[in-house]
């Protein structure tokens, strides 16, 4: 009897944990870069249910009567599935198609990673994340202004008479003005990148699991998208079946719970 009311608990737990895991993939439905996660389940070890010290063999080609102890969440895993790019026509908003992630300096001197390119520039002239934490990013010139272009290499190339001319900057590049190179935007590649661990701020840092980070031009099965912004995968109405499915096999296991606890109740109240 007790069996029955562990499984059912523990069948309740897992039930629980998928809830809060779907929960703030709804709530993350707009934060940019936001990778949806996926929850697996597992079952438990299971016991004999023969009675203890039986010695007596399971006939040739069979085999003992195992049990359950119930299931357990196995694995929260990140859902890599790119979402939707978003125009903003900002020069600094960056969208990565394919793999890679930003590389962003932590104020404790880690190297973070991001998909989340809504940049701008810091009272210093540094490229910044919403957040405020420094990108590492090509150092452009003061006076760079809006005459920046981000190629899809990640190559960055602007004016080359920039600051010199009485012309505006968007004058000087429809006149043809040579194209000078500044810099060059490196990626973060990683061989299990749903193995990252979240940090909040659509911020992940590298983790045994997810392998060294792999520092490199932008490859060419990836791209960068200048003036746009990758939104979140997370996609509501899978999610709100997923949290209906959740509620029902939570609502069963415990009926399960309340079903075991009358049964042993009954089993209490028998008299000789």
């Amino acid at each position: 009897m007790l069996r029955g009311l562990w499984n059912a608990a523990s069948g309740m737990r897992a039930q629980q944990t998928k809830i809060d895991v779907v929960a703030n993939n709804i709530a993350n439905v707009n934060s940019t870069g936001y990778k949806k996660k996926d929850v697996a389940f597992g079952d438990l070890v299971y016991q004999s249910i023969e009675k203890k010290g039986n010695a007596v063999m399971p006939a040739l080609g069979e085999k003992s009567a195992l049990a359950g102890v119930g299931s357990r969440v196995s694995e929260i895993r990140s859902n890599m599935r790119s979402g939707m790019y978003l125009q903003t026509d900002s020069p600094l908003d960056l969208a990565i198609v394919g793999d890679g992630y930003f590389r962003v300096l932590l104020p404790d001197g880690r190297e973070a990673y991001t998909r989340d390119g809504n940049f701008r520039r810091d009272a210093d002239g540094n490229i910044v994340t919403a957040q405020g934490y420094q990108v590492i990013f090509p150092k452009l010139p003061v006076d760079a202004g809006h005459n920046i272009n981000i190629g899809p290499d990640g190559m960055i190339t602007m004016s080359a008479d920039i600051g010199g001319s009485t012309e505006s900057d968007e004058a000087a590049v429809s006149d043809g003005d040579e194209m000078l190179q500044v810099g060059e935007i490196l990626l973060a590649y990683f061989n299990n990148p749903s193995g990252l661990e979240s940090l909040g701020d659509n911020l992940l840092i590298a983790t045994p699991a997810a392998g060294e980070a792999v520092i490199s031009s932008v490859r060419d099965d990836t791209k960068l998208i200048q003036g746009h912004l990758e939104s979140s995968n997370v996609d509501l109405a899978e999610e709100m079946v997923q949290l209906m499915i959740s509620q029902r096999a939570f609502e069963l296991n415990s009926r399960a719970l309340r079903t075991a606890d009358e049964m042993w109740g009954m089993a209490n109240q028998i008299r000789r």
